[in-house]
């Protein structure tokens, strides 16, 4: 049962140029790679195979983008350690060793709390820094609490059991006979089933080459964004080779519909690694515009065929496989005005009136709505947290992640009645009342937001 859906290294990763490495592993299942090695030289050619990773006086070097946790296991499902390191993971057994000759290195004090209860891995270089009593409160920052390091490697919001942690790390070679090490800045979620909207790191190491301090980019990119994820992050590593003094990122998360930065660092030396960063500025992309109408759900265009619209902050798309056409997509230009992509045609500007969309190529579509409002949207219960409707012709689903609950089911009984079933909690029956309340049967009440 173990073999189904493990995969190997190489097939979640793209190589780029020069050492650098893409790997996007959405809680796959990774398998051990060979750690078997006849000498040195064979190790360093398995990883310039492996991670195209680029020889250095000696050694081996190479930058890590990667997007997604995992698990590591091996095909016959023997108990495995998980590292959190690609490299780690790929080049040693299932107990952690690695043989090169006739020496068998443990690689796990490298790795002294890595994971051996099966637990998805993710969080990097932090595993020891998750749960450091070292972490100190800094007060509420936007309905989170917000608890750092005082060597600033570590900035953690809390929100529940939800966390979002910020974390640099630089990991140095503990094992001389192997010469290993990593350093990088990375985003984590863990404990919740609310997973950042988008999430974005710019980091720069800084290593004294032939000045003193030079700024080298992290990852090879320096840059990188992810959404609807729980981890990414940008990392260089080395083997017998030279590392960089300090590490130091801007990390910034939207999550819990809530906008998160901090500057983390780890290293020695190199002190003024924060005047190579500017403010921290968030993508004006990541805050969804308001539009006059909302666009979420379904629109017909007089016929009884429906496009389904889904935005995700300033972008759309809109399903047109009733109308056997692919999928559309576009952008939000401002409250009343869009633009949409038809592969099969040609973009085309679209105006918000009322319940309606007029396109610039003279047709339009029209909301359907099958209660006395349209239920498409955001709600609140009066606390900060919102639930997301989703109104079919008959069905309607409701994202309860912001409260850390799961997705709930329901139904349009008639024009002004709905029931919904919470998986942890009821089946509860909800009276539509105008303009835009909810009146539940256990007494509470939700009341729209925005259009």
């Amino acid at each position: 049962m173990f073999a189904q859906n493990i995969l190997t290294m190489s097939q979640v990763q793209k190589i780029l140029v020069d050492g650098q490495v893409e790997i996007v592993t959405q809680d796959a299942v990774i398998q051990p790679g060979a750690h078997l090695f006849a000498d040195q030289e064979a190790l360093n050619a398995n990883l310039v195979e492996t991670f195209g990773a680029r020889r250095q006086h000696g050694g081996i070097a190479g930058s890590l983008s990667c997007k997604g946790k995992y698990l590591r296991r091996s095909v016959d499902g023997t108990p495995t350690v998980t590292f959190g390191n690609p490299v780690l993971d790929t080049i040693s057994s299932a107990d952690g060793t690695l043989a090169i000759g006739d020496r068998t290195i443990d690689l796990m004090p490298l790795r002294p709390s890595a994971n051996t209860s099966g637990r998805v891995s993710g969080a990097r270089g932090g595993a020891v820094a998750l749960d450091a009593p070292d972490l100190k409160f800094k007060g509420i920052v936007h309905d989170a609490e917000k608890w750092a390091l005082d060597d600033g490697s570590y900035v953690e919001f809390r929100i529940r059991n939800g966390r979002l942690g910020f974390q640099a790390w630089r990991n140095g070679p503990s094992i001389s006979d192997l010469g290993f090490w990593d350093m990088g800045v990375g985003i984590s979620v863990w404990n919740t089933a609310t997973k950042y909207e988008a999430a974005f790191v710019e980091a720069i190491n800084f290593m004294s080459v032939d000045v003193p301090c030079q700024p080298f980019l992290t990852g090879g990119t320096g840059r990188t964004v992810d959404f609807n994820g729980a981890h990414v992050d940008l990392s260089d590593y080395g083997l017998l080779a030279q590392q960089p003094e300090r590490v130091a990122g801007v990390c910034m998360a939207q999550w819990h519909h809530r906008q998160f930065g901090d500057l983390v660092t780890a290293g020695s030396g190199c002190l003024n690694f924060s005047n190579a960063f500017g403010a921290i500025t968030f993508p004006p992309d990541w805050t969804p515009i308001a539009t006059v109408t909302e666009l979420n759900g379904y629109w017909t265009d007089g016929s009884p065929r429906n496009a389904v619209i889904s935005v995700s902050r300033r972008s759309f798309s809109i399903d047109m496989s009733a109308f056997g056409r692919p999928t559309a997509t576009g952008t939000i230009d401002d409250s009343a005005d869009i633009t949409a992509i038809f592969p099969d045609d040609k973009t085309y500007t679209g105006q918000l009136v009322r319940n309606a969309i007029r396109w610039s190529n003279g047709s339009q579509w029209t909301k359907v709505v099958n209660t006395v409002f349209d239920l498409n949207g955001s709600w609140s219960d009066g606390s900060p947290w919102i639930a997301v409707i989703s109104e079919g012709p008959v069905k309607l689903t409701v994202d309860m992640s912001d409260f850390d609950r799961p997705p709930a089911q329901g139904k349009i009984l008639d024009s002004s009645t709905i029931t919904v079933a919470f998986p942890d909690d009821r089946a509860h029956t909800g009276n539509l009342i105008s303009p835009r309340t909810i009146r539940w049967s256990n007494g509470s009440t939700w009341t729209k937001k925005g259009v």
